[in-house]
């Protein structure tokens, strides 16, 4: 009985966000950011397509197959006809810092003033020792990638990974 309440109290946990270990240990004040990520997040909940592109290698043209295949997108049906995600969780995290996105910087860019989210795996980010200071300002911190994935294929995305 005390393994079932034990899973049970772990499954709340996980969907609800919560961790033991990480709890108000973030690092990462993202109070600045939530207001301007959520308007772009209730638009994404009303598109009629949805995708998600998964990046979890730090291979540059893994996230520029991402990029293409979303300007492909972008050519068949505008850009307010869908919502696109790009979730960097693992090494992949890296591909999104200021020092290494050069070439694909202003396509980050002008993806995301039409309505492309970026974003990041705080969980992920700590591990590569990466700060929220050194990535690309399209870019959103979340809490953990996985949970991220889960969330949005849960609320209708679907899921590709280049």
């Amino acid at each position: 009985m005390n393994l079932f309440f034990g899973i049970i109290c772990m499954s709340i946990m996980a969907f609800s966000g919560l961790s033991l270990a990480n709890a108000g240990q973030s690092g990462y004040d993202e109070s600045h950011t939530k207001n301007r990520f959520q308007r772009e997040s209730d638009k994404q909940m009303d598109a009629k397509r949805k995708v998600v592109f998964h990046l979890d290698w730090d291979q540059e043209e893994r996230l520029l197959m991402a990029l293409e295949n979303t300007k492909n997108l972008f050519k068949a049906i505008s850009p307010q006809q869908c919502a696109v995600c790009v979730v960097a969780n693992g090494k992949a995290v890296n591909l999104f810092r200021q020092d290494r996105a050069g070439k694909y910087a202003a396509d980050m860019e002008e993806l995301h003033k039409q309505g492309v989210c970026f974003k990041a795996c705080r969980n992920a980010l700590a591990k590569n020792n990466v700060e929220r200071k050194d990535l690309l300002g399209v870019c959103e911190v979340v809490p953990a990638g996985i949970l991220e994935l889960i969330d949005l294929q849960r609320d209708g995305f679907a899921y590709i990974k280049p």
